[in-house]
């Protein structure tokens, strides 16, 4: 199941990039629950990172986690081809892409591990993979921290942590949860402020 033969990182990818679009698309309560499934850094995040868990070595684990992302990324731009200008589309589609590769790259090493490494290792790794998966969201409620723009954030970063924490929980012992909870508050500092230079770049038509 973690192998990139058997689809489910392409259909997950695709289907993720799909809602994506949808939630540009809708209003009311059904943008906003689409939005938070499909078009945050927390949903995209923990596709990549679930779509690794079941890989067997940590080769195939960020194979699984790239090849989501990636054609999420593509299915997303290629379905906003008409919206902006063609060179537009293609900066902002080449620079996701990249990130996208990146992300799914970290992604895929840290589920391995959570799953099969030592138990200290994979308690940084949890840490660091929920710091990660929560990092959108802290960036969201601290830059801009208005009511709505603290319950968006504030859902984002702790659904991220607790499907981390729900993950890691699921081992067998020993779970060093002192080293897991260290590793997650520096991560979840590092990664708000990752997220917000990515946020920053204002690319042309997107």
């Amino acid at each position: 199941m973690g192998d990139v033969r058997s689809g489910l990182p392409v259909a997950a990818g695709i289907g993720l990039g799909v809602a994506s679009v949808a939630a540009d698309r809708v209003d009311g309560t059904l943008r906003t629950a689409l939005q938070f499934l499909a078009s945050t850094g927390f949903s995209w995040g923990c596709v990549g990172f679930l779509v690794a868990l079941p890989a067997r070595t940590r080769g195939a684990a960020v194979a699984a986690s790239v090849t989501a992302l990636c054609a999420a990324t593509g299915c997303y731009y290629w379905l906003n081809l008409g919206g902006g200008p063609f060179g537009g589309v293609l900066l902002a589609f080449g620079y996701w892409l990249a990130l996208s590769v990146a992300g799914g790259a970290a992604l895929g090493v840290l589920a391995h591990a959570i799953r099969r490494d030592r138990p200290q290792r994979a308690a940084v790794a949890a840490g660091v993979a929920g710091g990660l998966l929560a990092g959108a969201g802290i960036q969201i409620a601290v830059v801009d921290p208005g009511p709505a723009q603290l319950l968006n954030g504030g859902l984002q970063a702790a659904a991220g942590l607790l499907v981390v924490a729900w993950l890691f929980a699921r081992r067998p012992a020993p779970r060093p949860w002192l080293r897991y909870a260290g590793a997650t508050v520096l991560a979840c500092t590092v990664a708000a402020l990752v997220w917000d230079a990515v946020e920053s770049v204002r690319v042309v038509g997107f």
